[in-house]
């Protein structure tokens, strides 16, 4: 669980890196994590909500006690810009969110966010003048916790969301997304009005951590993300009879958890029939009228299916929807099936990769190649841009919980590689 206490406590044995201060990476994770801290020592902090709000309050502060011209767009990203010496070139974007999962971890965006804003304040620090402009950005609704709707503003930047997508969205109280938008004073009528042309942005860079294992068991310092596994979303809702718990034999009833049940243990199986990369989850599950003495009339099942191929990831799509569709028909149920999400995995170019080796070697860092299977704001820019990730250490892959962490020597390694990697790419 994060405290304050524990990132600090071996705080003088943090290396040193010229423009960057260890307190100060610890400080401003703290304030962040104060905002949206639940009683488990998690955070939840969903999309356009006053805990959000506050949160990007305070990072718009920050940027412009570093000095950066700060702008957000009708949707709510935040952008600090460091004017480059040519303010005709195309900018270097870098950053992360804000938002999270319910009941999250400290450092599941937030250190990506404070890792650009104090790389550029470190290359201010140190006289740097880049030629071409540094811009740091906080991404709107990257979890899509709320929404069903992840990886939202960079969506948005880069021209995929139009008004009419909007519409489609609602949280679980019946609150609709461009209602949700207009109650935090955004426009999203404007939606399109704040986009990017590919040819405006050089190269974007995010640091995350790893959510994963293999540089904590091998002490390696850094990881270098070679591809990102794209996340398709669908929702299976499976349609019965809702009757009373007692009075309905088991052989004339049309329950709907049953048929649900079977689905959730198909999903497990599938993706090992598939290949070793190919992941399928259901961590979300409706059940309505949701009594204890009432068999439920519907049940939704939402699967979150990841690869890092495209092609196999669609197969184990298509084996989910054969699934559903015969389970239902077995058990004589409706089953309606949406999707929610779908992005194409991202394989991250070799020269940004060899950016990011170089910086870490110019600290005094091994490094080591990855693959995400998480979806990331940078799988979207990668698709227009060239992109990159810098991964750093997850205790015990601990990810989406208020066990995540990471040590505060692993986060100010971040912050002097994604230093290093910005001057390289802004020159």
């Amino acid at each position: 669980m994060f405290t304050y206490e524990r990132l600090t406590q071996a705080i003088d044995q943090v290396p040193a890196y010229p423009g960057i201060d260890p307190q100060e990476v610890a400080n401003k994770l703290n304030e962040l994590m104060q905002i949206g801290l639940t009683s488990e020592g998690g955070m939840h902090r969903f999309s356009y909500t006053t805990t959000e709000k506050q949160a990007k309050d305070v990072f718009v502060r920050w940027m412009e006690e570093a000095g950066l011209a700060v702008s957000e767009d009708a949707i709510g990203n935040l952008y600090g810009r460091l004017e480059g010496e040519d303010p005709s070139l195309p900018v270097v974007m870098t950053g992360s969110h804000l938002d999270s999962v319910p009941n999250g971890g400290a450092f599941d965006g937030p250190l990506g966010c404070i890792s650009s804003l104090l790389a550029v304040k470190a290359i201010k620090a140190r006289g740097i003048h880049p030629k071409r402009g540094i811009e740091v950005v906080v991404f709107v609704d990257e979890e899509g916790a709320r929404f069903r709707n992840g990886i939202f503003g960079s969506r948005v930047l880069m021209g995929e969301v139009s008004y009419e997508d909007l519409l489609r969205f609602q949280d679980d109280a019946g609150v609709g997304l461009v209602d949700a938008m207009r109650e935090m004073g955004f426009t999203p009528e404007d939606v399109q009005v704040h986009t990017r042309q590919a040819d405006e942005i050089h190269a974007f860079l995010e640091l995350h951590i790893e959510q994963g294992v293999k540089l904590e068991e091998t002490g390696t310092n850094i990881g270098v993300v070679e591809g990102i596994a794209g996340p398709a979303w669908l929702t299976a809702t499976y349609k019965g009879n809702t009757d009373h718990a007692g009075n309905t034999p088991m052989d004339a009833r049309k329950d709907t958890v049953p048929a649900a049940a079977e689905l959730i243990l198909e999903v497990e199986k599938l993706p090992r029939q598939i290949n070793g990369t190919a992941v399928a989850t259901v961590g979300k599950l409706h059940v309505f009228p949701n009594g204890s003495n009432v068999i439920a009339g519907e049940t939704q099942v939402t699967v979150d299916v990841r690869d890092i191929y495209e092609d196999t990831r669609a197969n184990l799509l298509g084996r989910i929807y054969d699934a559903a569709e015969r389970i239902a028909k077995a058990r004589g149920l409706e089953v309606t099936i949406e999707q929610d999400v779908q992005i194409p995995p991202v394989l991250i170019p070799e020269e940004i990769q060899q950016v990011i080796r170089d910086a870490a070697g110019a600290c005094g860092l091994s490094t080591m190649p990855l693959v995400s299977g998480a979806g990331h704001d940078a799988m979207i820019m990668g698709k227009y841009v060239p992109s990159g990730m810098v991964f750093v250490p997850s205790h015990k892959g601990k990810s989406h919980s208020p066990d995540e962490w990471t040590k505060l020597a692993d986060c100010v390694n971040g912050v002097a590689v994604m230093a290093e990697a910005l001057v390289a790419l802004s020159k």
